[in-house]
């Protein structure tokens, strides 16, 4: 058998079957989904499906016609147990699958709170539609949140939370919000917004213990002896690559997740992995890392599935996330790195601005607040190495793609 296997079935593993298909591949593709739910949309989940705004048919990728009619064999409820590279075969619920290409889109989990009570019925974390259930049935009768991390999901659920009419107080370790992903100022907008809409924040916050009765959790106690009520908990602290079966079978990896080339391919001949599970030399950065992102997994897909029928251009995408919190839109391209220069475009006050982080005149990153034309700019700017004239960055009567020198 010639098949395509591949193992997932979100954004990156729907997208490769479909990237396969229009590159013209006429074998058999199967798309293994651990998860009994047609592939979905996972950004809503926690926005606008757990604020009653989208329904589950909403989210799907694709109608569930799609895959007939692309000859796609997707099996649901086909969690994979094993794979032999010898035999070249995947192991799962529907049985024995011999492939001739792999693709491992496996992507991630969400990181467990390492504390006695974590598993109580009334904790939460967010990854897929049936956390995305559960916390919103338990959303209805709550009266009290407590979100644990600071990051982009945290702060997506306190948002849809607090618009439910929700008391939230976020827990975050580090002194201000996402200090790995954000500049400063655009950090503390996010802090300043989020306070105006009534969520209380602790930073420096560590948590001592969940108070547990009855199998639910009743409080959150800190270190400094005060104990948060809460019948609703929130657990956002990151998450891991789900890497352990492509470790268990030999292939190399790196940071966490299964180390691909610019192709997506693994140490193995004829493997390769995809998404939020695959570690990469990321250009951008000049560095190996994983990158957790619908825009990385699809462009990723689309260039495994173009290596795979013949092609060989490797992935050269500009990375670019996005995080809706209210009414507030915020873009991120590229990737920044220490000391670099940090210019604002816009006032943070008008409630839309930018901030710029350059090296020198070219602009290695940027994240915009409610300034769409920014972001796009920012992709081709950094896309293309296009040195900028500073003294015109900071107009914003000037649109950023004119700002250039010469």
């Amino acid at each position: 058998m010639t098949a395509a296997v591949i193992v997932g079935a979100s954004h990156g593993g729907v997208q490769a079957a479909a990237s396969l298909r229009q590159a013209g591949w006429q074998e058999p593709i199967v798309l293994l989904s651990a998860e009994a739910d047609y592939p979905y949309h996972r950004p809503p989940l926690s926005k606008a499906y757990l604020a009653g705004e989208k329904d589950e048919e909403q989210l799907l990728l694709r109608a569930p016609d799609f895959y007939r009619d692309q000859g796609i064999d997707l099996r649901l409820s086909d969690a994979v147990s094993d794979i032999d590279l010898r035999q070249r075969t995947v192991s799962s619920a529907s049985g024995v699958t011999s492939f001739s290409k792999l693709i491992l889109a496996t992507g991630s989990r969400a990181r467990a709170l390492p504390l006695a009570g974590a598993d109580a019925a009334n904790v939460f974390t967010l990854r897929s539609i049936g956390d995305a259930r559960l916390l919103r049935n338990a959303m209805a009768s709550a009266s009290s949140v407590v979100v644990i991390g600071g990051g982009f999901i945290g702060l997506e659920f306190a948002s849809t939370a607090i618009k439910n009419g929700l008391p939230v107080t976020v827990l975050e370790t580090q002194s201000r919000l996402l200090s790995r992903s954000l500049p400063a100022v655009l950090a503390d907008h996010l802090r300043d917004y989020h306070a105006a809409k009534g969520v209380q924040f602790r930073f420096g916050s560590q948590i001592e213990a969940l108070d547990v009765e009855n199998g639910a959790v009743k409080g959150v106690r800190l270190a400094d002896g005060t104990t948060l009520v809460a019948d609703l908990v929130l657990v956002g602290i990151g998450g891991q690559a789900e890497a352990g079966l492509a470790g268990s079978i030999g292939l190399d990896l790196v940071a966490g997740g299964i180390h691909v080339d610019g192709h997506g391919q693994t140490s193995a001949p004829d493997i390769y992995a995809l998404g939020d599970v695959a570690t990469f030399h990321n250009a951008y950065a000049d560095a190996a890392m994983r990158l957790e992102s619908v825009q990385n997994a699809v462009d990723q897909a689309k260039a495994a599935a173009a290596h795979i029928v013949g092609g060989n251009a490797p992935l050269t995408s500009v990375p670019w996330f996005w995080t809706d919190q209210y009414d507030l839109k915020v873009q991120m391209a590229g990737l920044g790195k220490a000391g670099c220069r940090e210019v604002v475009r816009g006032d943070p006050s008008s409630g839309a601005f930018s901030v710029l982080q350059l090296d020198g005149e070219r602009l290695l990153a940027s994240y915009t607040v409610n300034r769409a034309a920014d972001h796009m700019a920012s992709r081709k700017l950094i896309g293309e190495g296009i040195a900028l004239d500073l003294a015109q960055v900071t107009d914003i009567s000037v649109p950023l793609l004119r700002a250039v020198k010469g």
